[in-house]
């Protein structure tokens, strides 16, 4: 790191950050929609590979596009 030059310290869980979006770049899907959703997607992890030994479901949150149904 550069003597002198900015610090960044990274928050620490829980700790809420403020950003001004007004500089931003919205999202746009390729259909042109810039309206989001928010999805679950869900994956099937093997018994051979679960810690558990068992079948298990696990969850992942994504956006998905509101008029065509692309994951971003």
């Amino acid at each position: 790191m550069m003597a002198g030059g900015p610090q960044f310290n990274p928050p620490r869980q829980g700790q809420q950050i403020q950003i001004d979006l007004k500089d931003a770049t919205p999202k746009i899907c390729e259909c042109g929609s810039e309206l989001f959703a928010q999805a679950i997607k869900v994956f099937t992890v093997s018994a051979i590979i679960s810690p558990t030994g068992q079948e298990l479901t696990a969850q992942v949150p994504v956006l998905a596009c509101r008029a065509c149904g692309k994951v971003v």
